[in-house]
């Protein structure tokens, strides 16, 4: 998992929620044709109310555990969410003292808990992590679990393992990464949304601006900064467990194509427009910070 390679650090309390994958929200934006062409999943939402204290490290990857696989994920000064896309995933607390894991059923498949305070999180459902310092994941099932691991935490920038397998069957792919040296103040909302943009299509207005980071999962868009720095990545190559490039910065008065595979980031401070250019849908992640009221 993304935070598995870090050191232990001093434990934060909190209990775990659940959210649903399938919530499907068609954007209101201004105007018929735009409203009927962006397509908004919402997959997973989590607070901290204590915020998040720079500098910060995003992530984005996807991780396979093969049937009896089982690692600790840790959420370091930070908040974690993990999309079970294929398979069941058990997860259980191991930091001492925290309170007991509980569930609230939004989705068609709701996780159930064992005697042994476990969770068994099926496909199309998210487990987010919004203080708690260690819990163990593992594949209790005949077949591989695939999930997508998304983590927001404090560490000074670093490189991070973009592809590896362990022996005992855990795989991972680092889809997207970045580092933040500032991050909203107080009370930090997180959020992991999936959307459709039809052609000529833009990314709504409340994602275009830091804190944000985006990954192209299918077709192509069009990056147009409007204020401050914005940073990009190449796709990676059509080559099993390749990487995108490293972030590049790009100016004002320049436009930029993102094709599946790539990354965009734009940090606090900046504005970027983000556009399908092509006939074609085009298909991004895209994990935000905003700051609550």
């Amino acid at each position: 998992m993304i935070a598995q390679m870090r050191s232990p650090v001093p434990m934060i309390r909190r209990q775990l929620l659940l959210f649903p994958l399938a919530l499907l929200v068609r954007s209101r934006a201004h105007g018929a044709t735009l409203a009927s062409s962006v397509e908004r999943e919402l997959i997973a939402t989590v607070e901290r109310d204590a915020g998040l204290i720079p500098p910060l490290t995003l992530g984005i990857a996807r991780v396979v555990l093969r049937p009896g696989a089982s690692t600790f994920a840790a959420t370091p000064n930070g908040a974690r969410m993990i999309v079970v896309e294929s398979g069941v995933l058990a997860v259980a607390s191991v930091s001492p003292e925290t309170r007991p894991l509980t569930s609230v059923e939004l989705g068609f498949s709701a996780p159930v808990t064992d005697e042994g305070k476990e969770l068994f999180v099926p496909a199309g459902t998210t487990v987010t992590f919004g203080s708690l310092e260690v819990a163990r994941v593992r594949n209790p099932g005949a077949r591989s679990v695939v999930t997508l691991d998304v983590a927001v935490f404090r560490e000074e920038p670093r490189p991070i393992s973009r592809a590896f397998t362990t022996e005992d069957g855990i795989s991972f792919q680092l889809l997207a990464s970045a580092s933040a040296a500032a991050a909203p103040a107080g009370r930090v909302a997180l959020a992991l949304e999936r959307l459709r943009l039809g052609r000529a299509s833009q990314l709504p207005a409340d994602l275009c601006h830091g804190l944000t980071l985006i990954y192209a999962e299918a077709g192509t868009v069009q990056l147009r900064p409007v204020v401050g720095e914005v940073f990009s990545a190449r796709a990676a190559a059509s080559t099993p467990y390749s990487m995108p490039g490293s972030l590049q910065p790009i100016a004002i008065d320049q436009e930029r194509g993102m094709t599946a595979g790539g990354v965009a980031f734009l940090p606090v401070g900046a504005e970027c427009g983000v556009v399908n250019i092509a006939e074609r849908p085009a298909e991004v992640l895209a994990l935000s910070v905003r700051e609550v009221a």
